[in-house]
């Protein structure tokens, strides 16, 4: 059970190496994932990149590469910055070209200016130069040709761009097979944060006369076509978490301060600490990347699932969702006995420290 799993983990955290080595023993082979972010702008990127990190160091997956999606000088800076923090160097990163005007809601990617109290900087490199950063869809197709077949989990907590230039893509010195064919080939499944099926309340504390309901979800505003290119085009299953679904998950701005007070150099009590500085959002945000990690990783125990069905996506960026044999798309969604284990299990990862 995944509930049971998930409180071995947290104290495995504190510890208790014991227990966690007794339940890796128990799973099957880890996962072979590659990340997909937007690292830069909400703070569950950040946690669900801890997350990951953390499973990779309890062998319970195996993270052979990181996609950095915000199309912006300092957030691929400080995606670098965030490999070297949490000393994965070796791992590939790519990273998406192009300037864009990004929506502020929490923009840390202001780190890469922050320093110390002795003046060095306070995230550094990993020494690897930017402009030697192969683009993401061309990293997918050198990572995806180097895989068993059907093994790879693609975990995409970002837009959907560098994943549609990857189907768009033409055989090269990777794979004599187009994108659509590679991704077919070696990709066990997509796990995607995106959509929206019902309107969602957002919550600005700090403007409380302001009230929005989303009907579009972000990531898939990012980049509509390529995000309907993927979603109604993906090839392989595909299990989507959408953006109610992580309004389950709010966090407290005062609770992960307390939980990361001990290790202040945290990139999470980095952007907490400074949101009155720099956000002009929700207090805290919403888990939503976060979760998809507890999905894609741990297993589906706490979850409901729908059963497959075809996704459709307006040029709006309106999402729908329609139940038939022919399709590859699930709905993920939380079971409400367990929501309390997994907020729990995403505070806990304050224990880890790189």
């Amino acid at each position: 059970m995944i509930a049971a799993l998930l409180c071995c983990i947290v104290m495995a955290s504190c510890g208790d190496g014991d227990v966690a080595e007794e339940h890796r023993n128990m799973q099957p082979q880890p996962p072979t994932v590659i990340l997909d972010t937007d690292l830069g702008n909400c703070t569950d990127d950040i946690l669900a990149f801890q997350a990951l990190f953390y499973l990779q160091q309890q062998k319970m997956c195996n993270v052979i590469g990181v996609m950095a999606s915000m199309q912006l000088d300092k957030a691929r800076d400080l995606a670098d910055r965030f490999m070297h923090y949490y000393k994965i160097d070796d791992t590939p990163l790519g990273i998406l070209h192009g300037e864009e005007e990004v929506f502020e809601v929490a923009p840390y990617y202001n780190l890469v200016d922050s320093t110390c109290q002795d003046g060095t900087p306070l995230l550094t490199p990993t020494g690897i130069p930017l402009s030697q950063r192969l683009p993401a869809w061309k990293l997918y197709r050198k990572l995806l040709a180097g895989a068993a077949d059907y093994s790879v989990v693609i975990i995409c907590i970002g837009k959907f761009t560098s994943l549609g230039q990857l189907l768009d893509s033409d055989p090269d010195e990777y794979s004599t097979l187009s994108g659509y064919e590679l991704v077919m080939k070696k990709v066990k499944r997509l796990e995607a944060m995106g959509g929206c099926f019902t309107p969602v309340l957002m919550r600005y504390p700090s403007e409380s006369d302001q009230v929005e309901f989303l009907t579009v979800e972000y990531n898939v505003a990012g980049d509509i076509p390529l995000a309907k290119k993927v979603l109604e085009n993906w090839p392989t299953d595909l299990c989507l978490l959408p953006l109610e679904e992580g309004m389950k998950f709010p966090s407290n701005h005062s609770e992960v301060l307390a939980d990361y007070a001990w290790q202040p150099d945290n990139p999470m009590y980095l952007v907490y600490s400074r949101y009155d500085e720099w956000a002009k959002g929700d207090v805290g945000q919403y888990w939503w990347d976060a979760e998809l990690i507890v999905h894609a990783i741990l297993g589906e125990d706490c979850f409901n699932c729908t059963r497959r069905g075809i996704l459709s996506i307006s040029p709006d960026g309106t999402t729908s969702f329609n139940q038939s044999d022919a399709g590859k798309a699930h709905i993920i969604s939380t079971n409400a006995e367990y929501t309390q284990y997994i907020y729990d299990w995403l505070r806990g990862l304050a224990l880890y420290k790189p």
